[in-house]
Parts: structure tokens; C-alpha cells; sequence
């Protein structure tokens, strides 16, 4: 469900990076420019489209980075649902996967990575004397930058803050599949191994369509309100799916 990789096409672009494979899928540049839609400067469309692949890209660096460290051998997938950094549970520890700690820490690795990102750019700004232009915005506090020299770098580095920040919050929601959602599927499961999955299931379900709401409400933001009714019909199949079993 949702979590897997799409399939491969001849339009892929492919490299390694730190000597990690990565696929983008071009539907991973239509997602970008679905949510750059606003924008009717092409120029500044492209540098949105920059700025989601500069962070997404580092978001999955940190999952990426993190399941190395545990001593499997990662890759990392853009697509049309954002990003997925995959590995084989059954290479270094014998058909043995994570443990659910492992597994929380990978979750949390991704934000981490992006929240670092955002407070080294702004450390470097602060550092190249540009201080005074670099402001915090509540409620969340999100770095923004103004009146740069550059007009196109300051549009370019706010993106980048705004997605680091606000990805790395989203993903924490506890919706799965995203980082928070697995990290609450683990967390129900250590309190309950019989009812964990149906547990977290119906907590993703409500949060994503409540969140879906608050975007459609607050932001007029329709495509994250489909985005997450997507991911909560998803949800409530594999929910259905998990009690025919007799979950």
C-alpha cells in the first residue's frame, strides 16, 4: 500500500549520489510543477521545481544515510508521491530486518535531515553577513530571507526553507506512509502487537482527511486535500483488507 516503488520507464533519470543510486520517475516532475501551479512566471516555476528537488532529494539522503548506517545498502526512488528511500532486508543480517527503534530512527531521519538543511543555510547566510535579512515566522518559525541581492536566490532559498521545514512537518503527521505514520505504526505495535496495525491505521485514516480538510479550509489548497483523501482511501482499504484476515 502506497509504500512501494513505481515501475521503471525509459524516461527515468538515473545517478548515484555518496554511492547510493537514485531514480527520479518523471511523474516525480509532474508532481513538482502540480504543486508549483500557482506560479505563472516560468522562470520562478522552474526554481519551485529546483528547490522540490534540492529538498525532497535531501530528505531521502537522510533515510538513505541512516539505513547504511545500520548496515544495508540503500536506494533512493523520486516519484510521483514524493520520495522513498528503499533497501533489501535480507542482505548484511540474513533475512533479519530492522527492529522497530531502527526503524523509528530511519522515520525521524528524513525531517531531521531537512530541519539541518534549513538551519545550515540559514547559519551560512548569517555567516556571509546577510543576517539581517533572515527573519523567523510564526507560528512554526520558518526561516524566510528578504530583499537578497539576487531576487532568484532569495525565491530559491525560501523554497528550500519553506519545503524543509513544512515536508518535514507534514511527514511527521501520523499518516501512513509517510514518516510519521510508520513511526506511530511501530510505536502501536510495541503496545500492542495484536491490534497495533489496526490501531494505526484508523489513527492515519482521521488524520488524513482532517488534515486534508485544513488545508482545503485555511490554505484553499485543493490538491493536498486529494493528495491526502488518496492516502486515506488507501488506508481504509488496507484496513478492510487487514480485518478480512481476521486482524
Amino acid at each position: 500500500m502506497l509504500l512501494h516503488e513505481p515501475e521503471r520507464t525509459k524516461a527515468d533519470l538515473n545517478f548515484s549520489l555518496l554511492g547510493m543510486p537514485v531514480r527520479i520517475s518523471p511523474w516525480f516532475w509532474v508532481l513538482a510543477v502540480m504543486l508549483g501551479m500557482r506560479l505563472k512566471d516560468p522562470a520562478l516555476l522552474l526554481i519551485w521545481v529546483i528547490a522540490v528537488f534540492i529538498s525532497i532529494l535531501w530528505h531521502e539522503m537522510g533515510h538513505a544515510l541512516v539505513i547504511r548506517a545500520f548496515g544495508f545498502r540503500p536506494w533512493i526512488t523520486l516519484h510521483g508521491m514524493g520520495g522513498l528511500a528503499s533497501y533489501d532486508p535480507a542482505r548484511h543480517r540474513r533475512f533479519v530486518g530492522v527492529t522497530s527503534w531502527e526503524q523509528i530512527a530511519i522515520s525521524l531521519a528524513g525531517p531531521g535531515a531537512g530541519f539541518l538543511l534549513a538551519a545550515l543555510l540559514a547559519g551560512i547566510l548569517r555567516a556571509a553577513g546577510f543576517g539581517e535579512h533572515l527573519f523567523f515566522e510564526r507560528p512554526f518559525y520558518l526561516p524566510v530571507v528578504e530583499e537578497l541581492p539576487n531576487v532568484r536566490l532569495e525565491f530559491l532559498l525560501n523554497k528550500v526553507f519553506f519545503l524543509c521545514v513544512a515536508w518535514g512537518l507534514v511527514n511527521l503527521l501520523p499518516v501512513y506512509p509517510l514518516d510519521g505514520g510508520q513511526i506511530a505504526r511501530e510505536l502501536f505495535l510495541r503496545c500492542n502487537l495484536r491490534d497495533g496495525i489496526r490501531q494505526s491505521l484508523r489513527l492515519s485514516i482521521a488524520s488524513a482527511v482532517l488534515f486534508g480538510i485544513y488545508a482545503a479550509a485555511k490554505w484553499e489548497d485543493y490538491f493536498v486535500l486529494l493528495w491526502f483523501g488518496f492516502i486515506a482511501y488507501e488506508n481504509y482499504r488496507a484496513l478492510q483488507s487487514y480485518l478480512g484476515r481476521g486482524g
